[in-house]
């Protein structure tokens, strides 16, 4: 049977637009009360203004969750504006495409900061929550390149990877407690993402995941009973022609 979600809490992370926006619209539309989380300003005040007008329930805090001093305190302020907190969507990120040979220390730490750093930082801080409540759901919007390699994006990969491996491990921690982690692993998502780069030019004209698609799998995730697990829902583009 699944599990209701109308009434649930969610907070999710790179809300404004892309996969997160879609999940946050798709979310909502299921009666589940959103958090969210972006560094875009407008882009989130649409947001939350569209889901209030569908008579659904927002919260949205501007964030940069590359900075993560002060992410703790985002989360915290978020989680007392929605009064109980039962689900976690771990999804802004950043895309990044160079040679290995090119790539700043900088630019590898920001990958890896806002892929893998600002999700363990805010399971850190999410974890206790959903351990005094006796459970909850955590997914974690990972990638292909989590599990495989791809040209010229080697922090990309390796954040994902990362994220993965976290993932993984942090299910087992969380089991004992109710607590259930996931991890989303699509592949060719029809956004701005990737616009702009050899992979987005690659892509182009070609059949691809609609940032939708994820969104319906992140409702698949959270609605599955409470005796199944789901450590990972890898997404691929197909085509039947």
């Amino acid at each position: 049977m699944k599990r209701e979600l109308r009434g649930q809490s969610v907070i999710i992370t790179g809300a404004s637009r892309g996969i997160g926006r879609a999940i946050a619209f798709r979310l909502a539309a299921a009666g589940m009360k959103v958090g969210l989380l972006a560094r875009d300003a407008a882009g989130l005040g649409e947001v939350c203004a569209g889901i209030r007008a569908s008579g659904g329930v927002a919260e949205g805090l501007v964030c940069d969750l590359s900075e993560l001093e002060g992410l703790p305190e985002a989360l915290r302020i978020l989680r007392e504006s929605l009064g109980r907190v039962d689900c976690l969507i771990n999804n802004a990120g950043v895309f990044l495409e160079r040679p290995l040979m090119e790539t700043g220390t900088g630019a590898w730490q920001e990958a890896l900061a806002l892929n893998l750093t600002a999700p363990f930082v805010c399971c850190r801080e999410l974890m206790p929550h959903f351990v005094a409540h006796g459970g909850g759901r955590i997914i974690n919007i990972a990638s292909t390149a989590g599990s495989q390699g791809y040209l010229n994006q080697s922090a990309y990969c390796a954040s994902k990877h990362g994220l993965l491996g976290m993932s993984k491990a942090l299910a087992i921690e969380a089991r004992p407690h109710g607590i259930k982690v996931s991890c989303i692993s699509p592949g060719g998502v029809n956004t701005g993402f990737i616009k702009g780069t050899y992979l987005g030019a690659r892509l182009e004209g070609q059949v691809m995941i609609e940032a939708e698609d994820v969104a319906e799998s992140v409702v698949h995730v959270l609605e599955a009973p409470d005796n199944v697990e789901m450590p990972e829902l890898v997404l691929r583009r197909f085509s039947s022609v």
